[in-house]
C-alpha cells in the first residue's frame, strides 16, 4: 500500500480477510482504552486477536501495511486506519441493518399526512406510506443504535441541516468532493423548485429542497435564533419553507426565486438566483391588516 501511483480502492482487497478486521478493532480498542498510550506489543495484540499460529498471524499483520504502525513502543492504527475501522463501525456497510418504524414529528411535504422513520436498503427513509412522496436521509445506524432515544430526532435533524450546509457551501457530504449544482425545476407533485448538485468526484447527486439548501444561511440562522429557535436541530421538513411549491418566482430571466420565513409577526425575505446564491435579504414586521 506504499508507493507507486494512488490506488484507493486497494484497501477494499486487504481488509476483506476477518483476521485482518479483528487486528485493526484490536488495535482501536487499544487506543479507545488508553487514547494517551495506544500501543499494543506483538504478544498482546496476538492475544487480542485470538490467532495461535504465529505464520498466520505474521501475514495478516504485514498485509494490512499502511494502515498500522509499527514502533519500538508496540503496534497502532495509522490515521487511515482508524477512519476505516470509523467507516465499518458506523454499520454503513451492513445492507441487512433495519431500524423502526418510529413516529416522526411533523408532515409529508408532499401530502400533509403524518410520517415515519424507518431504515432499510442503508437509507432512512422518512415516509408517509406514498413511496412517491418518501424522502431518503443519509444518517448512519450508528447515530440511530447508538444515541438516546430522546435526542435521535434532534440529531438526525442536525446531520440532515449539515448536509444542506456543505453543499450550500460546494462540498459533498459523502467524499468532500466538489459538487457543481444549480436550481431546478421538478415536476412532481406539487411542481417545484429545488437545489441539484453534482459530486465531481464520486458521482454523488445531491437533491436539496429549498429550505433545507438555506437553513444555514447566516440570515437564517440569525433569524431563527432572535426568535428563539435552534434551527440546526430543527427537522428541515417541518419548517415551512421547506414546503414543495412555497417558493415565487420573481423573475425567469435571469432566474429569481423568492423564499419567506414567517415568525412571531417578523418575516425574513430571501432572493435566490440561478446557482442558488442569497442575493438579497430584509427583514421586516408581517403588515397589520387594518380594521
Amino acid at each position: 500500500m506504499t508507493g507507486g501511483d494512488s490506488n484507493p480502492t486497494a484497501v477494499f482487497d486487504v481488509v476483506r480477510n476477518s483476521t485482518r478486521i479483528d487486528i485493526l478493532r484490536a488495535l482501536a480498542s487499544a487506543y479507545s482504552d488508553a487514547p494517551t498510550d495506544p500501543w499494543l506489543e506483538y504478544s498482546e495484540l496476538r492475544e487480542a486477536v485470538g490467532v495461535r499460529d504465529n505464520g498466520n498471524f505474521n501475514y495478516h499483520l504485514d498485509q494490512l501495511g499502511d494502515l498500522v504502525v509499527k514502533e519500538p513502543a508496540g503496534y497502532t492504527l495509522s490515521r487511515v486506519g482508524m477512519e476505516l475501522v470509523s467507516a465499518v463501525s458506523s454499520g454503513v456497510f451492513d445492507s441487512d441493518w433495519e431500524w423502526g418504524p418510529i413516529d416522526a414529528p411533523g408532515d409529508c411535504l408532499f401530502c400533509d399526512d403524518p410520517v415515519q422513520l424507518h431504515y432499510e436498503d442503508g437509507i432512512l427513509w422518512l415516509t408517509c406510506g406514498t413511496d412517491e412522496h418518501d424522502l431518503g436521509l443519509s444518517i448512519p445506524p450508528s447515530l440511530l443504535e447508538s444515541h438516546p432515544e430522546e435526542d435521535v430526532i434532534e440529531r438526525i435533524a442536525f446531520l440532515q441541516n449539515q448536509w444542506g450546509a456543505l453543499t450550500r457551501q460546494r462540498i459533498c457530504s459523502e467524499c468532500r468532493g466538489y459538487v457543481d449544482g444549480r436550481i431546478e425545476f421538478g415536476d412532481v407533485e406539487p411542481e417545484h423548485y429545488h437545489y441539484h448538485g453534482h459530486c465531481h468526484r464520486c458521482g454523488f447527486q445531491h437533491g436539496i429542497p429549498l429550505g433545507l439548501f438555506l437553513i444555514s444561511h447566516p440570515a437564517v440562522n440569525a433569524f431563527y435564533y432572535d426568535h428563539g429557535v435552534d434551527i440546526w436541530t430543527t427537522p428541515f421538513w417541518t419548517v415551512d419553507f421547506s414546503t414543495p411549491g412555497s417558493e415565487t418566482v420573481l423573475s425567469t430571466d435571469p432566474l429569481r426565486l423568492g423564499v419567506e420565513i414567517t415568525r412571531d409577526g417578523e418575516t425574513l425575505s430571501l432572493t435566490l438566483n440561478r446557482d442558488g446564491s442569497v442575493v438579497s435579504t430584509d427583514r421586516s414586521p408581517v403588515p397589520v391588516e387594518k380594521p
